[in-house]
This record gives C-alpha cells, sequence and structure tokens, in this order.
C-alpha cells in the first residue's frame, strides 16, 4: 500500500511517497522546495503574498506527481507558518481549490511527536537520547527513554525568524551575532530549565530536518543530495566550529557556492549552525547524530496504523 506525506512548512515544502513495512519507512519518492512561507511574519502577521503563490505552485506540482502513483491515503500538515498566520484559512482554502489538497494544521507537540516517530523508527536503540528539530518557524524537541517519546515540546522560533530579526549585515556583523545570541539565549535557557536534569553522559544527541542535514552535507562534501550518506552521520562539535568560522566569514555570495550547501539555504544556514552549536554547548553534547527521517516519515507511519 502506497502512502503519501506532505509538510507545508515555515521555510519548506516537502513530499514523500512510500510504504510502512514492520513499522519503517520504505522510499518511493521524495521532493523538497523551499518557498519561505513563514518570511515576514513576526512583522506583519500575514504570509506573504508571492510566497503564498510560489508554495501553491509547489503543491500543484506534487499534487501532478501524486497522481502518477497508486496512492492509498494522503496526509498534508501544516506546521509553525500555519499556525500564526492570521491568513491561514485564507491559504488552505486556496490551496484546497486549486490543489485538491486539504492541508490538516497541527499543533506544535503533534509535530514533536510526528517527527519523534519518524526519526525513532530508523536509528539505533538508545537508553536516553535528545531530539531536535531546528524548524523555519519553530523547533521541536523530543526526549526519549529508551528510543520511546519521554518528553516533548516546541519552541516559538526557528531560522526564518531568527534570521529576520538579527542577521542585518552580509557577512553577520558582530551586532548581528550578539543580538541573535541574546534572543536564543533565553530561548534556551526556559528548555535547560525544563531537562537538564534528565541529561546525562549517555545521552544521544540527535537532529533532523534542513538545518541539521545541510551542516551534514557540508560536512560530508556532498555535491548533490543523498539520503545514504546523510541518515546516520555525526558531525563533531569541533567540526561545527570550524563550518560556522568559515561560513560567518564569507558574504552571502561566496557562500552560495560552498560544496554541500544549497544556494537557497546559505543565508538560513547562519542562524541554523549556531543555534545547533549553542544546544550543543548548553547541554554539554560533543556530537550530533544526523537523521534525514523525521516528520514526514512519521506522518507516514501514523497514516499506515489509521489505514489499518
Amino acid at each position: 500500500m502506497l502512502l503519501s506525506s506532505i509538510d507545508v512548512g515555515s521555510n519548506t515544502i516537502r513530499l514523500l511517497i512510500g510504504r510502512v513495512e514492520s513499522g519503517k519507512v520504505i522510499r518511493r519518492k521524495t521532493e523538497m522546495v523551499i518557498t519561505r512561507l513563514a518570511s515576514g511574519i513576526a512583522e506583519t502577521g500575514l504570509l506573504n503574498a508571492d510566497n503564498m503563490e510560489k508554495s501553491i505552485s509547489v503543491l500543484k506540482d506534487f499534487s501532478d506527481i501524486i497522481s502518477g502513483y497508486d496512492i492509498s491515503y494522503i496526509r498534508a500538515v501544516g506546521t509553525s507558518a500555519l499556525r500564526e498566520a492570521k491568513n491561514s484559512e485564507e491559504f488552505r482554502q486556496r490551496v484546497l481549490s486549486e490543489t485538491g489538497i486539504k492541508i490538516e494544521v497541527v499543533s506544535g507537540e503533534e509535530e514533536a511527536e510526528l517527527t519523534a516517530r519518524g526519526v525513532i523508527s530508523d536509528l539505533p536503540e538508545t537508553d536516553s537520547s535528545f531530539i531536535i528539530d531546528i524548524g523555519g518557524g519553530s523547533s521541536e524537541w523530543i526526549l526519549c527513554k529508551n528510543s520511546s517519546p519521554d518528553a516533548m515540546g516546541t519552541m516559538p522560533t526557528g531560522v526564518v525568524k531568527l534570521f529576520d530579526n538579527h542577521i542585518k549585515s552580509d557577512p553577520p556583523s558582530k551586532s548581528d551575532i550578539a543580538s541573535f545570541k541574546k534572543e536564543l539565549d533565553t530561548v534556551l535557557s526556559g528548555l535547560k530549565t525544563k531537562i537538564w536534569h534528565l541529561i546525562n553522559s549517555s545521552t544521544v544527541f540527535i537532529g533532523t530536518a534542513g538545518t541539521i542535514t545541510t551542516l551534514a552535507s557540508i560536512d560530508i562534501g556532498l555535491e548533490s543530495y543523498d539520503h545514504e550518506k546523510l541518515h546516520r552521520h555525526n558531525i563533531s562539535l569541533e567540526n561545527l566550529y570550524d563550518i560556522s568560522g568559515r561560513l560567518i566569514s564569507i558574504p552571502l555570495n561566496e557562500r552560495k557556492e560552498m560544496i554541500g550547501l544549497e544556494p537557497e539555504r546559505a543565508d538560513l544556514i547562519i542562524p541554523g549552525i549556531l543555534f545547533t552549536i549553542n544546544v550543543m554547548e548548553l547541554f554539554g553534547f560533543d556530537n550530533i547524530l544526523v537523521s534525514d527521517n523525521g516528520l514526514l516519515e512519521g506522518e507516514l507511519i501514523k497514516l499506515s496504523e489509521r489505514s489499518s
């Protein structure tokens, strides 16, 4: 039975077509397009008209792709941007009428739960793990014991918001970085208070979604996307310090030429890598294990359970 999941995110829109066997997702087709749906939302409270048009165009393409497969069930979810925007309902109605895709807006907690299910489905079992998904408009975290979620939550910030709020120079200035870190310290201090006592020296730090897989791609030096090479790759904090130094020291046009970095992510990778490093420093992690599974796979697993 073929299933399809769609993630209408704050920065990217992603498609997965596959099936679920023994709790694991077997991929048939994946697509990802950056549309920056959340760009400017912090200032206006609205989805930008141009980004809505681009997003609808992408979803039309996804609908065409899906029609070429014998899909039994489809689920499309919207995350932070569609939770927050005043014109979210207008956008979703347009998507439904123009593409036939019905978007279900999920809470930050359900987003975290779906992400956890996708990540845990295809990683080695651990006594303790801490998963983070740094998104465009929000970031989700999950603490697991014996490879099962034990606590989870969402933080109302992500790379699109952080970039819009703080990165004003190219390359970023010291004042840009200081302003960024001030906000992030405030957000992360609340997280530390909640979960510090639950993390120990054996806890495995796991990252998923675009920021983390992009950092893995840079670390490996990938010329093009390769799921098998990205998935389960380990990045050391030392390597992230080195990558961060290179990224911050060069202007955007040079960053776009860096091997492993998609040109469309060359600006957002700055808040992305700083966010990652800050979390690792805060909790004492020396390495991050990369998962190329997450929300989409979690959706597919849940869809499989519902359909059966």
